[in-house]
């Protein structure tokens, strides 16, 4: 290749370089201005509590004799958005309260790792400081069942009853021959560079619940992507993904 033809090639190359970072830098400013307005615009349906110097988000509705906590499904962007077809049936002779952990739906992000130690010890004082009375119902999806399993065993005392909607057990990767799943850490950029806003605007169905056309309001359906777009696979969703093993050792002796 001629002098003149690598000097053209390079600069080429250099021009596209810069444009790609231009380009991803304007789109990254660009997805937290409008989260910022999106924040603004839908603030939290229920109450933000302090716990370890942030902020969680607890949700109740109802007002009867028993406490159901709800615990939601790992990556569930947006819990109290996600139960609330539930949360209306429930509500009626119950109060039902659901509590969404660290790096979901509007509470904020923290730097505590995922064990099950601490998403217990944080789930309970965000119930306390709620003044959630106990004892309470724990109803926990998916990897929730986990945690149920580890505050059940804790706290006795406070747990009237665990009943799971199809929760994960300890022991289930034992008995089903399955491995935990990993994910990279590099993937809990997913949100803060905006890659998950882009992701609901080209397949919007895959960040919003499966159910029949009117399940949910529009106002929901909103919500959830928007949040879907603040929150999804941030950092604590991955650490979360990759404690699971851990999670699952440190529960599969216990039983309720």
């Amino acid at each position: 290749m001629s002098t003149k033809k690598k000097s053209r090639f390079w600069i080429i190359t250099k021009n596209t370089v810069l444009f790609i970072m231009a380009t991803v830098f304007i789109w990254i400013v660009f997805h937290l201005a409008l989260t910022a307005h999106e924040q603004e615009k839908y603030p939290p349906l229920g109450q933000l509590v302090k716990v370890d110097g942030r902020h969680m988000h607890i949700y109740t509705k109802g007002d009867g004799k028993h406490t159901m906590v709800l615990l939601s499904g790992l990556g569930t962007a947006a819990p109290a958005l996600d139960f609330e077809p539930l949360i209306n049936e429930l509500a009626i002779n119950n109060k039902v309260v659901v509590v969404e952990l660290f790096g979901y739906g509007w509470s904020s992000l923290t730097n505590k790792e995922r064990t099950v130690e601490n998403i217990v010890e944080e789930l309970r004082t965000a119930l306390h400081q709620a003044s959630i009375e106990v004892p309470y119902i724990l109803m926990p999806h998916s990897i929730s069942g986990i945690y149920s399993m580890y505050y059940a065993n804790k706290y006795p005392e406070e747990v009237k009853a665990v009943i799971g909607i199809d929760p994960t057990l300890p022991q289930a990767l034992q008995y089903f021959g399955e491995s935990a799943p990993t994910m990279p850490q590099y993937m809990g950029y997913i949100s803060l560079t905006g890659v998950s806003r882009l992701a609901t605007y080209i397949n919007p169905k895959n960040y919003l619940p499966i159910a029949e056309e009117g399940t949910y309001s529009e106002d929901n359906l909103t919500m959830t992507r928007a949040i879907s777009a603040w929150k999804g696979y941030n950092k604590n969703v991955i650490d979360e993904i990759n404690e699971i093993k851990n999670n699952v050792d440190k529960t599969a002796p216990l039983k309720f």
